[in-house]
């Protein structure tokens, strides 16, 4: 089956990795996956045509893109302020063809003149934005739409300074890692303990010093998207500490050992 997603949407996604080249994409998306395809979804393909057009011909449409919310801009720029501009521009009719868009359990409509309301569906889009397009030929095919990231501009965010340091709190040799690595590999999943806390405790500790200082590790965020800092070291975990470890110039093993350990307490966090 041919199919492709409306220009405008496909030129904002161009311009969202333009303007933030280091944002995260793991939850974009256009397409949408069977759970979509099951139910009516501007995610999925138009295969019928539309009445309007006069025939069936035209490509199968996507009339939606989602955006993942992490834009990791060094400015402070966040999703909420881009959401926020395009929903004012959608009032204008800058942006007349956005037909709604959802954020965090938000919703603005154009059948309300996009006022805020609140989005009762079952994926309430907290990590990414939803914008869809409208249902007709003209906003299937407008070109060259300037989306206007240009006018966002934000206070560059201040990182806490490093706090009080945290003894690595296992014995020489061993280090957080998967629990198939044998018994230096700490992994949570075995309810050890070292120095009067079990080792989940300490690596939800070690996230917390991280998201203490910034870092997007939490529950929903850019890496510990599903249980959060559960201290169950798993592919998330590993993700995290191999971009923590190249954040401060460390062999990237994904293995918190004592030198990733004692970076986030003693070490600037870029």
């Amino acid at each position: 089956m041919a199919w492709t997603v409306v220009p405008n949407l496909d030129e904002a996604r161009d311009q969202l990795n333009r303007r933030f080249p280091k944002r995260d994409t793991r939850s974009d998306g256009s397409i949408g996956d069977t759970s979509h395809q099951s139910a009516p979804s501007s995610h999925n393909p138009d295969r019928t045509g539309r009445p309007e057009y006069g025939d069936g011909d035209h490509l199968d449409e996507v009339r939606a893109r989602d955006f993942d919310a992490d834009l990791h801009d060094p400015g402070g720029v966040t999703m909420e302020q881009v959401v926020q501009l395009w929903v004012k521009l959608a009032r204008s009719g800058a942006l007349w063809w956005v037909r709604y868009i959802i954020y965090q359990g938000r919703i603005w409509h154009r059948r309300h003149n996009f006022a805020t309301h609140a989005y009762t569906g079952s994926n309430r889009h907290m990590t990414h934005c939803h914008v869809n397009s409208d249902f007709t030929q003209a906003a299937d095919t407008v070109r060259g739409t300037n989306w206007q990231l240009d006018q966002l501009a934000g206070t560059a965010p201040v990182r806490p300074a490093p706090g009080p340091a945290v003894p690595y709190p296992l014995p020489a040799g061993h280090y957080f890692g998967p629990r198939s690595g044998g018994d230096r590999s700490v992994s949570g999943y075995y309810r050890r303990r070292f120095n009067g806390k079990s080792d989940r405790e300490w690596l939800a500790m070690w996230t917390k010093q991280l998201t203490r200082r910034g870092w997007p590790a939490g529950k929903g965020r850019r890496y510990l998207r599903r249980s959060g800092a559960d201290g169950l070291y798993g592919p998330e975990y590993r993700e995290l500490i191999k971009a923590f470890q190249a954040d401060q110039g460390l062999t990237r093993d994904g293995l918190l050992g004592r030198k990733t350990w004692d970076a986030a307490y003693n070490n600037p966090i870029r």
